[in-house]
């Protein structure tokens, strides 16, 4: 009797995604509404991210949208970076929301999105979070 061949397909889960970081002055959801309007894209109010905070042993909730869009697979979530009980990235104070987007797969993407944010008027700055510490990247890996 022939041996069957088994075939395995190994996903990282690591590195799936992208976090561009956003300053600007307006509330979640006039971002999120901006962000629809010139991008096109149909971010929806979901459920909190809930992060338990180790030295304090408290639960803290950042609020986050997201669409899924099924024609490209590629996923958004805006989440902000602070609540009221402290930030979700200390490192990036400056930053005031942050755009995980996961499932693009044109190395040109992402430079577009970058162009095509900096149009929004509400939006002061955005750039690409290159570096984050290794504890804080499973905090994004959903």
């Amino acid at each position: 009797m022939a041996k069957k061949k088994i075939h395995k397909l190994l996903l990282d889960d690591e590195g799936d995604f992208t976090l561009i970081g956003i300053a600007s002055h307006e509330n979640d959801y006039r971002l999120s509404w901006a962000i629809n309007k010139f991008i096109k894209l149909e971010l929806v109010k979901c459920e909190d991210l809930k992060i338990n905070h180790p030295k304090h042993n408290i639960e803290i909730n950042y609020s986050m949208y997201n669409y899924s869009d099924m024609n490209n697979y590629i996923n958004y979530d805006l989440i902000s970076n602070k609540s009221e009980k402290g930030f979700l990235l200390p490192e990036l104070k400056n930053i005031d929301f942050i755009l995980r987007v996961s499932g693009y797969s044109d190395i040109d993407y992402l430079s577009k999105l970058l162009i095509r944010l900096k149009k929004i008027d509400i939006v002061i700055t955005e750039f690409k979070i290159d570096t984050i510490p290794e504890r804080q990247k499973k905090l994004f890996a959903f």
